[in-house]
């Protein structure tokens, strides 16, 4: 049965952790964290390149242009915000965007929206498994220059979900009674009193 969405904090909830992420200290944190996913998933990506070769092999294709990726891989931004949007209107709210091009961010949200821990969590993730699980099908289908490009996207996506992951992580250490507003400069966490 489906839940209604939160658009107001139910009462006897208080706020349990702020999470900014614009702090200054806290984004060098990140983006020196961002080295993991980006490994594990360039793991990932070679594994699977080696493992499609032979359905890749004689097909015939195009090279792609070094401009043609960077458009891509600036794409990717967009898509990866619109994807957060599109989980945060699955369930029932409306998204919005926007940028804090000092601090290198870009962010989705839906104001005044409360999310429960599980719909934080399917946000948060949403654009990691998506835009991983498409680029590495499509790897095994189009020639080795776009799928080389696709193997790329995916390492980026996936060292760039660094927040996402952070927040998910921070999540995962609450039971499922908790409540996740997301703001531009982080997100809140608030539990039942008592």
């Amino acid at each position: 049965m489906p839940r209604h969405p939160l658009r107001a904090l139910p009462d006897g909830y208080h706020e349990v952790e702020y999470l900014d992420v614009t702090d200054t200290s806290r984004l060098v944190w990140l983006n020196l964290m961002a080295v993991v996913p980006l490994i594990v998933s360039a793991l990932i990506v070679v594994a699977w390149w080696l493992l499609t070769t032979p359905l890749r092999a004689g097909r015939s294709g195009f090279d792609v242009p070094w401009w043609l990726a960077l458009v891509g891989l600036l794409a990717l931004l967009l898509v990866h915000e619109a994807l957060h949007g599109a989980a945060m209107l699955a369930l029932g709210h409306r998204p919005t965007f926007g940028a804090k091009l000092s601090q290198g961010l870009l962010y989705a949200l839906s104001d005044g929206a409360y999310y429960r821990r599980d719909e934080f969590l399917g946000i948060a993730l949403a654009p990691l498994t998506a835009i991983s699980l498409a680029g590495l099908a499509l790897m095994a289908f189009v020639p080795d220059s776009p799928a080389f490009w696709l193997g790329v996207v995916v390492v980026v996506n996936a060292a760039s979900a660094i927040g996402d992951l952070w927040m998910s992580a921070r999540a995962l250490r609450y039971p499922s009674t908790v409540l996740v507003r997301d703001e531009p400069t982080g997100v809140r966490f608030f539990m039942p009193s008592g």
